[in-house]
């Protein structure tokens, strides 16, 4: 984050608040940066503490230091300036799918997407998940041109491993990131699996089995079988099962992450869910978001779980994170110590996994009580902070940015 972004102007910002103004580069507090808590949209070009957000996903940080945040109902990404205001820099607001394939490239304020979940820089680009168009965009930042980088636009689908990722079938893809080798990964939320597609644009899966089991269950002791032309498995009639969705399921640990199993939410109810990030170690952590679980892929392929019983709740602070329960979680982040934040969604809270496997609260007060979720607590400490369905985490040197999503605001939390 820029050191002028904000300087000087928490008094006449306000932070949106009605605990009163905050600064946002206070020690130890939360403060909103972006969004009047106002459902909608407005406030184009003026403060951005004054205007309205429609349950932002995901902020992302530029190379420069700028906060681009994803304003997900309103279908656009928008960016706070230095002076602190706020404007529209990609989409139209209208809900799309642009370009179209036979248009290689097109303006990025021109164009349409339905339901982006996950926004990712890299390599002058911002990447971005087009959960609903079922496929990975990226702009380049130099011209501010938008292109589809992967997946074929269409849902139920999977398939196109060992080929170009532009022909592959994704559903739902809902997050990227960056591996150690420079290659981007992404969450296939609804095919239950996570692929990696190289620098020469070829895709694969690497972690995850997709079984399908919706009507037919497996046998104790039958095998699924490969689907014709597609990267699912399926028991029974072949061409009957084998166009229905990937199955939620659970198992793995201790084994090959290729063979394990993780449930994401599918469907037209999905929420997105199961992003990811890798530490500095180069293990791969991901939230198996409906198995209320923060698994981890070290650099051998073998996956564990490191935070949640999978059983949904709330328990286990200051204990280890394996004996913990935890509500569905989205996000995941790691800090420059490598300590895990998730962000605990049905909690409204974010926690923290330290280096020594030991979970504790950092942001909000964490309930499983829906009555509970509110706003509140700019000015003050984190942990007193009232939260609404924080869907999305990022953490840039000590700051780590909200997306407090049902109370419509980007909060910013200065890390101890």
């Amino acid at each position: 984050m820029k050191a002028v972004l904000y300087l000087g102007l928490a008094g006449l910002l306000g932070c949106g608040s009605d605990d009163g103004p905050c600064d946002p580069e206070a020690p130890n507090t939360i403060c909103t940066i972006a969004g009047n808590g106002e459902q909608g949209f407005n406030g184009e070009n003026g403060p951005a503490t004054m205007a309205a957000l429609y349950v932002p996903q995901d902020v992302a940080v530029s190379p420069d230091g700028d906060v681009w945040i994803l304003d997900f109902n309103n279908y656009v990404v928008r960016k706070i300036d230095p002076l602190g205001n706020i404007s529209v820099v990609i989409g139209n607001g209208e809900v799309g799918d642009s370009p179209d394939p036979m248009v290689p490239k097109m303006p990025a304020l021109e164009a349409t997407f339905n339901h982006t979940s996950d926004l990712f820089f890299h390599g002058g680009y911002l990447y971005m998940a087009a959960w609903h168009n079922s496929r990975i965009k990226r702009v380049n930042l130099t011209d501010m041109m938008i292109e589809n980088f992967a997946g074929l636009g269409r849902r139920t689908f999977y398939d196109g491993d060992g080929g170009p990722a532009l022909a592959a079938s994704l559903d739902l893809p809902s997050s990227i990131a960056l591996d150690p080798e420079n290659n981007i990964v992404i969450m296939d939320q609804a095919n239950q699996v996570i692929r990696r597609i190289d620098a020469d644009g070829t895709i694969h899966t690497i972690v995850g089995t997709c079984v399908v089991e919706k009507d037919v269950l497996c046998g104790p002791s039958e095998s699924p079988q490969a689907c014709p032309g597609s990267n699912k498995l399926a028991c029974g009639n072949l061409d009957t099962e084998c166009s229905k969705p990937c199955t939620p399921g659970y198992g793995g640990d201790g084994g090959p992450a290729i063979d394990s199993r993780m449930a994401q939410p599918y469907g037209q109810a999905a929420d997105p869910a199961g992003r990811l990030t890798y530490d500095h170690e180069g293990n791969l952590l991901f939230a198996d978001s409906e198995n209320n679980r923060i698994r981890m892929v070290d650099r051998n392929g073998i996956i564990t779980t490191i935070a949640g019983t999978g059983v949904g709740g709330y328990s286990g602070d200051n204990g280890p994170a394996i004996a913990a329960k935890i509500n569905r979680p989205i996000d995941v982040e790691v800090d420059d110590d490598n300590n895990v934040y998730f962000t605990d969604v049905d909690n409204s809270c974010v926690r923290k996994i330290s280096t020594t496997g030991i979970i504790s609260r950092v942001v909000g007060r964490c309930s499983t009580d829906y009555r509970k979720r509110a706003f509140g607590g700019d000015g003050g400490d984190p942990l007193d902070a009232k939260l609404d369905r924080p869907y999305g985490i990022e953490i840039a040197g000590k700051k780590m940015y909200v997306s407090d999503a049902y109370n419509n605001r980007v909060r910013v939390v200065n890390l101890k």
